[in-house]
């Protein structure tokens, strides 16, 4: 997944799955080029259809003279440390890795798309300005501004904003309505594939509401518009358009067995970017919904079990204690179907469609409890308090990383591992697991390890150290 694919031009680029997810920042690549053979351009406005009726297709070409102009290609720069071991027999038994360091580029695109007297903002991947401290913003025109400052990134959702000034007036995209596409509207992508500035591309809406599942370097809230328009590495970040000239998404990723495009692409949803951008100007932060439960995916076997016609929906395994969850009532075995009318297929679309919402929002959720029909509604939390939640003796539950830990015997264990959590898509931290470290800090109690994890999510980053039951010390690195 180039992050616009998997593949983020963070100068590195992450080789994902065969036919894996791509984040698609441009790392310094350049493909074989191929020249295309000529074609003559067709004259005709409209097509006809099998009832002769006649649809007029939209000219495109007005819709990227009128958006381009908001359209900048991002380049960053910036050093990664690299914290992990090696082979050296010091480093292994003394569990003290040599800092590496190494030069990292980026490439991707944004645009313009607020603006605040002589500053002006720019919306972007925040793959693509992850750990960079250099960033560079150059828009169709030519103009070059150097210096453009982080305003905040989201790794949850994979946004980011940026801000630079300008004494010139500057055009600015508008913004459209992601809720109300339809599969099989036109859309246009606009950004700039490995570093060809002010490229279009188009398409239509392949699907809505898609997930790509536990992939480390997807973003945690997945749902995202599927759309054919093609999109390649250094189009992270660049918008996807409607026949209005109205930005409803932001692409972000692709699914490729070659990491280039391969006919499915993948696009934040605007009304979700917009909320997330909003909040970072404002706050600096994002705040998103909290539920307070630990749920588990309805299997085939369970559907059976349950009289439920497919496998889907998530079954309550605990209620946090205090948790609007029960407050509100909700019950361990309870099997949650649906939130806000939209059906609940996993785990995945339920933390989607909860953190996707504020504090304070109020959900319909409808549950099946003991074979009946039942709508609770819940008045969401909090998910930056949920650990006052979440603490409950010599026990701590982190949701969003994913980890279970307990405090016995003078150490901090992992208890569980939520599979489809950050920490368990890793697959490579285990319940019994002793927690040494995290990002350098000492943990020794679970105050190290709650204010340890907070830590690490303003970071965007994890990089554990831990003892396994037989003693032996690894390594563990993982984004949030």
């Amino acid at each position: 997944m180039k992050r616009k694919g998997i593949v983020g031009v963070v100068g590195v680029m992450f080789v994902g799955l065969v036919l894996g997810v791509v984040l698609t920042a441009k790392a310094n690549l350049m493909g074989r080029l191929k020249a295309a053979p000529e074609s003559k351009t067709a004259t005709t406005s409209t097509v006809s259809t099998p009832s002769k009726n006649f649809i007029t297709i939209p000219s495109f070409a007005d819709i990227a003279e009128e958006v381009l102009p908001a359209v900048v290609s991002i380049e960053a720069k910036g050093k990664q440390v690299i914290n992990l071991p090696t082979m050296d027999p010091f480093e292994f038994f003394f569990g003290r890795p040599a800092p590496r360091v190494r030069e990292t580029r980026s490439l991707g695109s944004g645009f313009i798309f607020k603006r605040d007297g002589d500053t002006y903002y720019v919306m972007t991947n925040n793959h693509v300005i992850r750990g960079m401290d250099k960033i560079t913003v150059k828009l169709s025109d030519g103009s070059i501004y150097e210096g453009a400052e982080v305003v905040g990134g989201d790794s949850a959702t994979d946004i980011a904003v940026l801000k630079f000034k300008s004494k010139n007036e500057l055009p600015l995209v508008k913004l459209g309505d992601s809720d109300k596409l339809r599969v099989g509207d036109w859309v246009m992508a606009v950004g700039s594939p490995f570093g060809f500035s002010s490229t279009v591309t188009v398409g239509v809406i392949s699907a809505k509401h898609r997930e790509l599942g536990g992939i480390p370097e997807a973003p945690t809230i997945q749902d995202f518009l599927q759309t054919d328009a093609a999109i390649n590495p250094g189009n992270s970040g660049g918008p996807l358009v409607n026949v209005k000239g109205e930005v409803v998404g932001v692409n972000t990723a692709i699914v490729s067995p070659t990491g280039s495009y391969s006919g499915i692409g993948f696009a934040v949803p605007i009304n979700i970017a917009r909320k997330v951008s909003d909040q970072l100007i404002k706050e600096g932060k994002v705040s998103r919904g909290y539920l307070g439960i630990i749920m588990q995916n309805v299997d085939e076997n369970l559907a059976k079990v349950l009289g439920l016609k497919k496998p889907e929906g998530v079954i309550i395994t605990e209620v946090v204690k205090g948790s609007p969850a029960d407050k509100a009532g909700l019950q361990e075995g309870d099997v949650i179907v649906e939130v806000d009318g939209r059906k609940i297929k996993n785990a995945l679309t339920l933390r989607t469609i909860i953190q996707s919402k504020m504090p304070g929002e109020k959900v319909r959720i409808k549950i099946l409890r003991k074979g009946k029909s039942k709508i609770v509604t819940v008045k969401l939390g909090s998910l930056d308090s949920r650990t006052a939640f979440m603490r409950g003796g010599n026990t701590l539950v982190d949701e969003e990383v994913g980890i279970v830990a307990t405090y016995k015997d003078g150490k901090v264990v992992v208890e569980k591992v939520k599979p489809d959590s950050p920490a368990g898509r890793i697959g490579q931290i285990r319940p019994g697991d002793i927690i040494l470290k995290i990002n350098d800090m000492p943990i020794k109690n679970l105050d190290d390890l709650e204010k340890a994890l907070q830590m690490a999510k303003k970071k965007g980053s994890v990089l554990m150290v831990l003892k396994d039951p037989g003693g032996m010390k690894k390594w563990i690195g993982f984004n949030l």
